[in-house]
């Protein structure tokens, strides 16, 4: 199923759940059935857009957003994804956009189709690049460098660490061309900075920041080096203008996948987690008018208490308040709420936590302040307290508290995941449970049937090579 293309606007085709049930395996270009004969790059630029928005803040959002005790499933598929008993197709929503659908071989469609424009081919290979990083980190060994072959009908899985060295490396080649100033680039087909090269170079360096944290457990400190790095020349300044951000509006078929969710009579199927409500209300479950300003944006309206529910482990960390009702989103669920795919925040926050591990306390004091100065700008809300709490503390107490601030604050975003494999922070279970929180996500079936170089789900791996240690 790919979005609708109409005078140049993108309409979601009334998804109820997205992307749920528009799966297909891996295939050649010219097997897929929803291709657009004779499409020109700005539809395929289009089309790839509607893919990316929905693909990376609905189902793995969901998902992610469980796995790191942000969310609690309740009701339904939700209420088993919570105990962890998931299955082949509950993944499929994230494992073929990144593919068809408008994913990599659209994308390297419309490459061919710019050649000669390297502003435009610069911003293909960031989505690029951050679709098939987030797949990777998500899933680990996955087909890349054979994927979009039409003559590989079952391409090989790539290593994870080899898929990331690809991506970090397309990522600087689209920064050379963005640099080059050659081409006019995609324009108002750009519907997040109308081909703008100097915002994407930035958005391509906080993909290169987030990718080498993804790769620190495995690799070392040296990897918290180079997040910096690109991480200090990434998003930065008012976030409204300079956030990578998925672009919704009240129109049903362009609304947010949280409020698609929400229509389709799924509201109760998810509610606030205590690990993230205690945290927001400053580790009580205390009056919101008393603590953290953004509390009734993210988990409900009004005033009074919005603690989550303790769900999932027994032992869930946190002191709770079982006696009151989780809230859903409050903000976040809005038809043309656009959040972050990755933004100001996250940026500064990757520099504080990079700092901290570095031992440079006061540059991440200071960087962590810049996050919630992001914050405060993209909320409209004063976090001058939460700023005063970073002068009081050092070393690996601070580097909790950014990590704690960073699960606050990228509110529905599949980082939070990815930051607690990596540290095991903002929260540790006190004794393991039986089920441990899970360290990747399942294949596809449809893709395990179709490609004999899929394991079976007893042969798949508990963890990616990124992420060797369980917390």
């Amino acid at each position: 199923m790919r979005a609708k293309i109409v005078k140049g606007t993108i309409l979601w085709a009334a998804w109820v759940l997205p992307l749920a049930g528009c799966s297909d395996f891996i295939a050649p270009p010219e097997s897929d059935p929803n291709a657009v004969p004779g499409a020109t790059a700005n539809q395929l630029f289009v089309a790839h857009q509607a893919n990316l928005f929905l693909w990376i803040g609905g189902t793995s959002v969901r998902f992610a957003g469980i796995y790191s005790q942000q969310l609690g499933g309740v009701g339904r598929q939700s209420g088993d994804h919570e105990n962890y008993n998931v299955n082949e197709q509950d993944f499929e929503p994230m494992w073929f956009p990144p593919y068809i659908q408008g994913g990599l071989i659209d994308l390297r469609k419309a490459r061919a189709l710019v050649e000669g424009d390297r502003v435009y081919s610069g911003i293909l290979k960031v989505h690029e690049a951050l679709m098939i990083g987030m797949t990777a980190s998500w899933f680990g060994d996955i087909p890349y460098s054979e994927a979009s072959n039409p003559e590989i009908a079952e391409p090989a899985l790539d290593d994870q660490l080899t898929v990331y060295a690809a991506v970090l490396s397309l990522l600087d080649s689209a920064i050379s061309d963005l640099q080059s100033g050659v081409g006019i680039g995609p324009g108002v087909n750009d519907f997040n900075f109308g081909g703008d090269a100097t915002q994407w170079i930035a958005a391509a360096n906080s993909v290169k920041a987030r990718y080498h944290l993804h790769l620190v457990e495995v690799d070392g400190s040296g990897r918290y080096t180079q997040a910096l790095a690109a991480a200090e020349q990434g998003i930065s300044g008012v976030p409204q203008l300079n956030n990578w951000a998925q672009v919704h509006s009240t129109n049903s078929n362009e609304a947010n996948p949280w409020f698609l969710f929400v229509a389709a009579g799924r509201a109760g199927d998810i509610v606030a987690n205590s690990v993230h409500t205690d945290r927001v209300n400053g580790g009580t479950p205390a009056d919101l008018s008393d603590d953290d300003p953004r509390a009734s944006l993210m988990w409900g309206s009004g005033t009074g208490n919005f603690t989550g529910q303790i769900i999932g482990h027994s032992n869930n960390p946190g002191p709770g308040d079982p006696g009151t009702q989780a809230s859903f989103l409050n903000i976040p669920q809005n038809a043309d709420y656009n959040n972050p795919i990755i933004s100001c925040t996250e940026t500064a926050f990757i520099i504080a936590e990079a700092q901290s591990a570095l031992g440079n306390d006061a540059a991440a004091i200071a960087a962590a302040k810049d996050a919630l100065t992001c914050q405060e700008l993209w909320w409209g809300v004063d976090l001058s307290d939460l700023k005063d709490d970073f002068d009081a503390v050092s070393g690996a107490a601070l580097f909790a508290l950014i990590m704690e601030q960073k699960f606050v604050s990228i509110f529905m975003n599949t980082e939070t995941w990815s930051d607690w494999k990596r540290t095991c922070l903002p929260f540790r279970l006190p004794t393991a449970p039986a089920n441990e929180i899970p360290g990747r996500w399942l294949y596809g079936q449809q893709e395990r049937q179709t490609n004999s170089n899929i394991p079976d789900v007893a042969s798949q791996p508990a963890r990616n090579d990124n992420d060797p240690n369980p917390c």
